[in-house]
């Protein structure tokens, strides 16, 4: 992390580089723990 610096991370999300792509098969599966940790947030 002490790498990345807020000029870093704003040219990354200005220029949505790098992209990360994931299998759809991970997708689905990894969005079942995340809807369970933002219900028991709210």
């Amino acid at each position: 992390m002490r790498l990345n610096t807020l000029e870093k991370v704003y040219w990354a999300m200005k220029n949505r580089t790098p992209e990360v792509t994931v299998p759809e098969e991970i997708r689905v599966a990894a969005l079942k723990p995340i809807q369970r940790m933002l219900e028991m947030s709210a």
